[in-house]
């Protein structure tokens, strides 16, 4: 009898241990962000700044596919060449980057968010620019000389892979 009542008992514990199929199935935010900037301009996909002039990344904008719940960025870190620069966790998730001294070429800009979606799981998103620093065209010096750098400014949405691990892990 008491072997009965033990499988008796063993049963409803192994059901409680089954799993789902949709337990596996990754629900991560299904959203696209983008960025709006000034003090620089893109050309052929590359963000192009004048040395010497702040590019400004003015805000991020998360939008949501379209059928999809409400969504938002939370903690989001800029780099620069890989390396962590400035971090936020406020609306519009703006920051400067100063290239007075930086030398010309080419860095990697990266930004790394968390993304919160009504009815999905926490989301991580990447996306990344080439940054070219490049001569200035007018004389600082000179207010007579050329135009007006760094006037240039946009939007633009970039590729953006989003997974369910931080990558900062």
């Amino acid at each position: 009898m008491k072997k009965f009542l033990s499988l008796f008992l063993a049963i409803p514990m192994l059901a409680m241990m089954a799993s789902c199929d949709d337990d596996n199935e990754k629900n991560i935010p299904d959203v696209s962000v983008s960025i709006e900037y000034s003090g620089g301009e893109m050309v052929d996909g590359v963000l192009t700044v004048e040395q010497g002039t702040d590019l400004v990344i003015d805000a991020l904008k998360v939008t949501p596919a379209p059928g999809t719940g409400e969504a938002t960025l939370g903690n989001t870190v800029f780099y620069l060449n890989g390396l962590p620069f400035f971090a936020t966790g406020v609306a519009p998730h703006s920051c400067v980057i100063s290239t007075t001294d930086l030398p010309l070429g080419d860095y990697t800009l990266s930004v790394h968010a968390q993304i919160y979606q009504v009815d999905k799981s926490i989301g991580f998103g990447t996306f990344r620019y080439t940054m070219r620093v490049v001569a200035p065209t007018t004389d600082p010096s000179d207010p007579d000389s050329g135009t007006d750098s760094g006037s240039g400014s946009g939007s633009d949405t970039p590729a953006l892979v989003i997974t369910d691990t931080d990558p900062a892990e």
